[in-house]
């Protein structure tokens, strides 16, 4: 235990707190260097102790920002990781205008992760001419649903080979991305790349009526 903060008064041998000068039952003063070395003893063990404290903080502190850094660096790498998978460039997408509206009407989420903010080159029949809000000839590519064939927005530099395509034949576009109106996809500034003929081409003028659907409303 330790001595305690008690001393005895030499002349009564009575308690006497170690603050104390004087023996507060006969008056008799206590002996200075005692009392002083007594009463600092308590104050070194505190001093002591509170040394012992501030370290144990320190190092626990310490171990907390440590913990907190590797799991926020740990956070970190895997976010920039994810991020940049999102934002890597990738390459063309090469699809047929039937895969494509198949994706799209499947899994409409699962198709946009897969070909947003891609270039796309595709292929398909060509149906007809539907000339957009401005005149300009955009094309529509055959699907396995009549009424909403695949809409293609074309760059001007292929506008005059448009007017020469026949339905039926086989084209491959290159195209800037796909893009969308409401429920429907559909690809934006594209370019001709080949023209191929297929089995049911026909001269047929691009002129010709054709019942709206809902990608000639959109381009409109």
């Amino acid at each position: 235990m330790g001595e305690t903060r008690e001393l005895h008064c030499p002349e009564c041998a009575a308690e006497v707190p170690a603050y104390r000068e004087f023996c507060p039952k006969c008056g008799a003063p206590i002996h200075r260097s005692r009392r002083e070395r007594l009463s600092a003893q308590p104050s070194a063990r505190s001093e002591e102790e509170l040394k012992r404290n501030r370290r144990k903080v320190l190092v626990i502190g310490a171990a907390i920002l440590l913990a907190m850094g590797i799991a926020g660096k740990v956070s970190w790498v895997g976010g920039s990781i994810e991020h940049e998978r999102e934002d890597r460039p990738r390459g063309p997408a090469v699809v047929q205008a039937q895969q494509l509206f198949e994706a799209y009407r499947d899994d409409a989420r699962a198709a946009d992760k897969l070909y947003r903010r891609r270039e796309m080159v595709v292929t398909g029949q060509f149906v007809r001419i539907a000339p957009d809000g401005r005149g300009d000839p955009d094309l529509r590519l055959a699907t396995s649903d009549p009424q909403a064939p695949l809409g293609i927005d074309l760059i001007r530099a292929s506008h005059e080979q448009a007017t020469q395509l026949r339905p039926g034949q086989t084209i491959t576009v290159s195209c800037e991305r796909v893009d969308r109106t409401g429920d429907e996809r559909w690809l934006r500034n594209c370019a001709i790349q080949t023209v191929k003929e297929g089995e049911s081409a026909a001269p047929v003028p691009a002129s010709v009526p054709a019942p709206a659907t809902q990608a000639d409303r959109n381009s409109g």
